[in-house]
């Protein structure tokens, strides 16, 4: 029989031993976060925070953080731009305005979070605070076409100032762009309010549509397609009916005369 003594200090050694291995395993896993974060960095792509959890059997793995840690330019997102195509009626609905914002022809924006050389694309989600409607830019690294994987980059708000009868159009950018609390680009529309309903007398028709009777807009992206090579073979004949296919025709021949019924 075992000694109680030795058998408990056998559980405490195995014990350790198991401990050491997760310890090494986490500290494996952190190592190769911080590698591939510092390869992604390098590379000017996005440095995606990593974090390591522990799973309900004592294994280790690396899950990365939805929010991506980006620092944008002002000049990467002309928002400037975006309110005077507002203002003058440059676009009639929020789809035309994130249409004109994923043209490359615009050169509304150059924002490539991924550093992947490809023209990241604008979401437009709408929500509605009391009386102000909010615009926020949604960008989506063309690498990561996971519906959570986006980064707000800018704010469009459209408040209504019941008191004073003025819409105050404001765009600002978000905190991943440099000095976005100090660039603001604001106007103000006169509106009417009757039955505590906006009416916008000196508006073009994007407030028409913005003050209507509507769902609440939510883009969709939509990414390009690759471009596939379909080789179609046509029996070694090129172009198409080149070569003439002959076939044979049977002739059979029926012994006797008359009719044959089958």
């Amino acid at each position: 029989m075992k000694s109680p003594i030795l058998s408990l200090s056998l559980l405490l050694a195995l014990a350790g031993c198991d401990a050491a291995i997760i310890a090494n395993q986490r500290a494996a896993a952190e190592a190769e976060a911080e590698a591939d974060v510092a390869v992604k960095a390098e590379a000017g792509g996005d440095a995606v925070v990593a974090t390591v959890v522990e799973t309900k059997d004592g294994d280790t793995k690396v899950v990365a953080d939805v929010d991506v840690k980006v620092e944008l330019k002002p000049e990467a997102l002309d928002l400037e731009t975006v309110t005077y195509l507002i203002k003058k009626g440059k676009v009639k609905d929020a789809n035309a305005l994130e249409k004109k914002l994923n043209n490359p022809k615009e050169k509304l924006h150059s924002i490539d979070i991924d550093g992947d050389g490809k023209l990241d694309k604008i979401q437009i989600v709408e929500v509605k605070q009391g009386d102000t409607i909010v615009f926020e830019l949604h960008v989506f690294p063309s690498s990561k076409k996971e519906k959570d994987n986006f980064v707000v980059v800018g704010y469009v708000n459209f408040t209504a100032d019941k008191t004073t009868n003025v819409l105050i159009v404001k765009a600002t950018y978000a905190p991943v762009v440099v000095g976005y609390d100090t660039i603001v680009y604001d106007y103000n529309v006169p509106i009417v309010v009757k039955n505590d309903v906006v009416v916008v007398t000196g508006g073009v028709g994007f407030y028409g549509w913005l003050y209507a009777p509507r769902p609440v807009y939510v883009g969709v992206v939509v990414w390009d397609a690759p471009s596939i090579v379909i080789d179609v073979h046509h029996d070694d004949c090129w172009p198409p009916g080149h070569c003439k296919h002959h076939h044979k025709h049977h002739k059979h021949k029926h012994k006797g005369k008359g009719k044959h019924w089958h």
